[in-house]
């Protein structure tokens, strides 16, 4: 297990970059049951003791990372999500 200790900085520009790409997998991931259930048949294949319940969590852990990410790019005042533009 590795550990949390080190510390990474992130340019805003690397975070700007990021949050969008996160949102996508996690609209991606929740967008069917079956999208769950492959990530669970993949985690298992590579020996997870518990795949569904790894998958599920896997999702979850996504979604609140694209959300900080997004907080980080519209700023606390700003609101949670940023307005989508036409198009995407």
């Amino acid at each position: 297990m590795t550990s949390r200790k080190t510390a990474v900085t992130l340019s805003a520009a690397s975070v700007a970059e990021l949050a969008p790409l996160l949102g996508t997998l996690d609209e991606f991931l929740r967008s069917s049951p079956r999208v769950a259930g492959d990530l669970a048949g993949f985690l298992s294949s590579r020996g997870a003791r518990f795949p569904g319940f790894g998958a599920c969590n896997l999702i979850d852990e996504l979604s609140f990372t694209a959300l900080s990410f997004r907080r980080l790019t519209v700023g606390p005042a700003s609101g949670d999500v940023p307005e989508r533009q036409a198009g995407q």
